[in-house]
């Protein structure tokens, strides 16, 4: 990955100062977890920190200098003593495997050709197949001079206890709704700032990375089809098949969104929080047509579908099942549990 120089976003400031505060008092972790939910800037600040490290004359704020060698490395992304673990692309299965992490071990030793730091960065941290896990797990109990280890993921849970546990946990919530908005607004090309933050559940990198009209029309195409399955005669089938060569993950975020939403305003008039703001009208006349307890099925078995779909299964036939299973939400009698 060419890294290129960075700077940690306006809502990371109080973490960042932190950080370059640790920094100055020489007690900064050998590693660290950036856990939060997708789309808030964890592996950029990752990457500030590592580049703040590595420069030979940042500022008092720890911002690289942007003019010496080092900062002339890292911008054309070959400095030798940053590095980042992250899945093969041409990998199906989206690991990182203990090849990769064998090898950071073995050049863990090395004496940092700055004379500093040894940043690694590992992106997703629960991504890892057990074996580089347990490989990492024996980096982190003997951590060698100088090296700095920053996990990234956006699910702590998925990682080893023990990992979690030699890692100092630094956690990255959702920025404030107007700093975000205020923030996408000098960013965004064509795409309302609010509305694409609503999209994204708040995450504004994840909302600048729908500012594309090509993908909100694709998103605007599929709402639409996704409704008329349940009013009109549309084969789930035929739709899947469609659907399939669309990214297997946007999708699914896009379809468990339509159906929270559909839930929260079953529940209430005016919902506090919506992802489809702009669609809102469309999915309340819908919503009052289905089954409440079905819907939320439905979402349970689209949350399994979606991670299922980390893996290698089919994704034609995967949204089969769920197209077909999703007219079983028309409002109908739901039958008692003779157990009850």
């Amino acid at each position: 990955m060419a890294e290129g120089l960075v700077r940690h976003l306006p809502w990371q400031q109080g973490l960042w100062e932190r950080l370059q505060e640790t920094r100055r008092r020489q007690r900064l972790p050998h590693a660290m977890l950036f856990a939060g939910p997708a789309g808030v800037g964890k592996a950029l600040l990752a990457q500030a920190i590592a580049q703040s490290l590595l420069c030979g004359a940042p500022d008092g704020q720890g911002t690289p200098c942007g003019v010496c060698r080092h900062c002339q490395l890292l911008r054309a992304g070959t400095h030798p003593d940053l590095r980042w673990v992250e899945p093969d692309p041409e990998s199906k299965s989206g690991e990182i495997r203990i090849e990769q992490i064998r090898r950071l071990t073995e050049g863990a030793n090395l004496t940092a050709q700055s004379g500093g730091y040894k940043p690694v960065l590992l992106r997703p941290a629960d991504r890892m197949t057990p074996g580089a896990a347990n490989s990492l797990l024996k980096t982190l109990e003997e951590p060698s001079s100088g090296s700095l280890l920053i996990l990234v993921t956006d699910h702590p849970s998925r990682l080893l206890p023990t990992i979690r546990s030699r890692c100092q946990l630094f956690n990255f919530p959702l920025p404030p709704r107007q700093q975000a908005i205020q923030w996408l607004k000098g960013q965004v090309q064509g795409g309302e700032a609010e509305t694409l933050l609503h999209l994204a559940g708040g995450a504004p990198l994840k909302a600048l990375a729908l500012d594309d009209p090509e993908l909100l029309a694709r998103r605007q195409e599929m709402l639409q089809e996704f409704l008329q399955l349940v009013s009109r005669p549309l084969d789930p089938v035929k739709l899947a098949g469609k659907w399939s060569q669309q990214d297997m993950r946007q999708l699914l975020e896009w379809l468990t969104g339509w159906v929270i939403d559909m839930l929260r305003l079953q529940a209430s008039a005016r919902p506090p929080l919506l992802f489809n703001w702009d669609q809102r009208e469309a999915l309340r006349s819908l919503a009052k047509g289905l089954n409440s307890e079905r819907l939320q099925r439905f979402l349970a078995q689209a949350y399994e579908i979606s991670r299922l779909a980390e893996g290698n299964l089919n994704p034609q036939l995967m949204l089969e099942k769920l197209l077909i299973q999703w007219h079983s939400c028309l409002r109908q009698t739901v039958p008692k549990d003779p157990g009850r």
